[in-house]
């Protein structure tokens, strides 16, 4: 089964609110998804980013190039 990223973030949201601390919630993701689970950084920055009263999961709005462009 594929699980996405944000998918990934809101387990994370889960375990912040349950007061899990970024060790247990990157464990939690290693057993239940092995190799795509997301890496134990980006889980810290996901967890300290939650702590802080962010709501949304979802990536922000970023300034710069777009990652694809279109050509008709």
């Amino acid at each position: 089964m594929e699980v996405t990223r944000v998918e990934q973030r809101s387990y994370i949201k889960i375990s912040v609110l349950r007061r899990r601390n970024t060790m247990e919630c990157h464990s939690e993701l290693v057993e239940a998804f092995g190799n795509n689970a997301l890496a134990y950084c980006t889980v810290s920055h996901w967890v300290e980013k939650l702590q802080q009263e962010r709501v949304s999961t979802s990536d922000e709005q970023r300034s710069g190039r777009p990652v694809s462009t279109r050509t008709d």
